[in-house]
């Protein structure tokens, strides 16, 4: 009995230390937060150890049961991230999954592929590119607000279009004037004025030159025109002119996974 309650101690302390700190961002780890999705609810089905680290080397507690417990992402080796209740108090930490209730049919699944076309998405506005089958949001996000926005009637419906133009920065080069002024002390001057005292010098004389110098400045030029047409709120073509970033090269991406279907 004297060693319990340090030991329960200790571990109470590192699981509201655990609460208390950031999410430690692991690499192949999929969190829920970055799809916009709510942590989904799981029941323990038995009491069940949990971890600080993805290695499940730093124990965290035993989670309490029964109870609900709130996942918050999925690694690659297939542990959970969990807010839930351990016996020392409320944790945030890595558990088996074998010990709560299966999750959704397909939910594993469709949850990759969501995270893998956010990736993709965030590869092309980073490069400021648009893609079939990207979102509204997702195309202002990369291209921002479109110079003009109309409809287009067909056959098949009315589909909506955003123009942008596009444009480069160009370097040119141009003179501005400039103004140099020197200052020439008093015992350098070529004529020695008479002295005005021990304390009183003569002020220096200050001799001003101009001229022009040649300085860089950036202009922005039109470089192309970039249609986006959306169907079903997504991107369904795209009609650009050469010049812009996009090249001659269309990117696809999947629809918006629903993650719970």
């Amino acid at each position: 009995m004297k060693h319990t309650l340090p030991v329960l101690l200790v571990l109470c302390l590192v699981a509201r230390a655990a609460l208390a700190s950031p999410i430690i961002r692991e690499s192949g780890v999929i969190y829920l937060s970055d799809l916009d999705l709510k942590p989904v609810g799981l029941k323990l089905i038995q009491p069940a150890p949990c971890y600080l680290d993805i290695e499940c080397k730093r124990p965290a507690g035993t989670l309490r049961f029964p109870q609900t417990v709130k996942l918050e992402a999925l690694a690659a080796n297939g542990l959970f991230r969990i807010r839930g209740d351990a016996l020392q108090g409320g944790v945030i930490a890595w558990a088996d999954p074998r010990s709560f209730d299966p999750l959704p049919e397909k939910f594993v699944e469709n949850l990759r592929k969501s995270d893998e076309r956010r990736r993709k998405i965030e590869a092309l506005i980073a490069r400021n590119e648009v893609a079939i089958g990207m979102t509204p949001e997702e195309v202002f996000r990369s291209l921002g607000k479109p110079q003009k926005k109309s409809s287009r009637a067909n056959k098949e419906g009315t589909q909506q279009v955003w123009d942008y133009i596009k444009y480069e920065l160009v370097p040119q080069t141009t003179y501005v004037p400039v103004y140099n002024q020197t200052a020439i002390p008093y015992n350098r001057l070529p004529v020695q004025y008479p002295r005005r005292g021990t304390n009183c010098p003569a002020p220096p004389l200050v001799q001003s030159s101009g001229g022009y110098a040649p300085a860089t400045i950036y202009v922005k030029v039109p470089s192309g025109t970039l249609s986006v047409s959306f169907k079903d709120n997504l991107v369904d073509a795209l009609d650009q002119s050469e010049g812009t970033s996009q090249g001659g090269q269309v990117s696809v991406v999947i629809p918006p996974v629903n993650v719970y279907r």
